[in-house]
C-alpha cells in the first residue's frame, strides 16, 4: 500500500452525510374522474391565459438582424463597383 494514502472509511473526508428515513409515507390522494378532469381543464385554462398571444404581424415580421446583414452585404458589393466606376 502506498504511504500517505488514507483508505480508512472512518475518515471524515469520506463521510457524506447521514441517511434519515421518513417518519411516514405520503398517502396518495384519489380523485373521481369528473373532479380530475375539472382540475386538468382549470390548469390548462390557467396556462392558456398566462401565455403570450402572438399576433400575426409579430409572428412573420422579419428580424432587424436580417435587414442589417442584407444592408451590409449590399454595401460590400457596391464599394468595389463604385471603385471600378471611378477608375474609368
Amino acid at each position: 500500500m502506498a504511504e500517505g494514502v488514507n483508505n480508512s472509511f472512518n475518515n471524515p473526508k469520506f463521510n457524506v452525510g447521514v441517511i434519515i428515513p421518513p417518519d411516514k409515507i405520503n398517502r396518495a390522494i384519489l380523485f373521481s374522474d369528473k373532479e380530475a378532469s375539472g382540475n386538468i381543464k382549470n390548469a390548462q385554462y390557467d396556462v392558456y391565459l398566462n401565455t403570450k398571444k402572438i399576433s400575426f404581424e409579430d409572428r412573420y415580421k422579419t428580424p432587424k438582424s436580417v435587414w442589417y446583414t442584407l444592408g451590409a452585404a449590399a454595401i460590400a458589393m457596391l464599394i468595389p463597383a463604385a471603385r471600378k466606376f471611378i477608375k474609368k
